[in-house]
């Protein structure tokens, strides 16, 4: 009996070292800090979902609330489909989804961002919530380093050149109106002279 309380108890024991080391190991493979130099990281979710971050910054803006306190969030540039877009927060855990860089500066009352050198650090998996900050909206985890897509820019619409033939918005020359005849009385039309045998002579030939 002893001999297999024994075996038991040290069974266990080691079922609890293996749960325990491999716990060790996911929290380890966790906190492991992202570091890709001046190149973009990758992360990815479900559903074909990615995204790039290329920067890494700290946005200080006033809170209405707490005067005294302003706010302080961590902002994260992305490229998310070939768009600029960041994700802000107050850490990688809890991050919102927000507008460009610009329009997130001009939101804040015009608080600019103070982007670092690069976007290391970061943590293995970055959680998007919702505006409420109740359900998670998209958890990503790091998947490569590398180089961002290129952000596709605004068309611009091209200038118009007034006075140019074919091209839409372009004034046509006016057509000169016609000038109108001086008003009078008609002026009788000479009869023509008749020969009895119905020739027509011209004006002036009998005198």
């Amino acid at each position: 009996m002893r001999a297999g309380a024994g075996f038991a108890h040290g069974y266990f024991t080691l079922a609890l070292l293996t749960l325990a080391l491999a716990a060790g190991a996911a929290g380890a493979q966790e906190s492991s800090a992202v570091g890709c130099g001046r190149q973009a990281a990758q992360f990815a979710g479900g559903g074909n979902f990615s995204l790039w971050v290329t920067r890494r910054g700290v946005l200080t803006r006033d809170n209405p609330l707490r005067p005294l306190s302003p706010e302080v969030l961590e902002v994260l540039q992305v490229v998310i489909r070939g768009k600029a877009a960041t994700a802000y927060g107050p850490d990688p855990d809890n991050l919102r989804r927000g507008p460009a860089p610009a329009s997130l500066e001009s939101q804040s009352g015009g608080a600019p961002i103070r982007w670092g050198e690069t976007a290391d650090g970061l943590p293995a998996t970055l959680r998007i919530r919702a505006d409420d900050s109740t359900a998670v909206l998209a958890e990503l985890r790091f998947r490569a380093c590398g180089d961002a897509p290129k952000v596709a820019e605004p068309k611009r619409p091209a200038a118009k050149t007034a006075g140019t033939e074919g091209e839409p918005g372009a004034e046509k020359p006016a057509k000169p109106r016609p000038q109108a005849k001086p008003q009078g009385k008609p002026q009788p039309k000479p009869e023509p002279t008749h020969t009895p045998g119905g020739f027509v002579l011209p004006q002036g030939a009998i005198p």
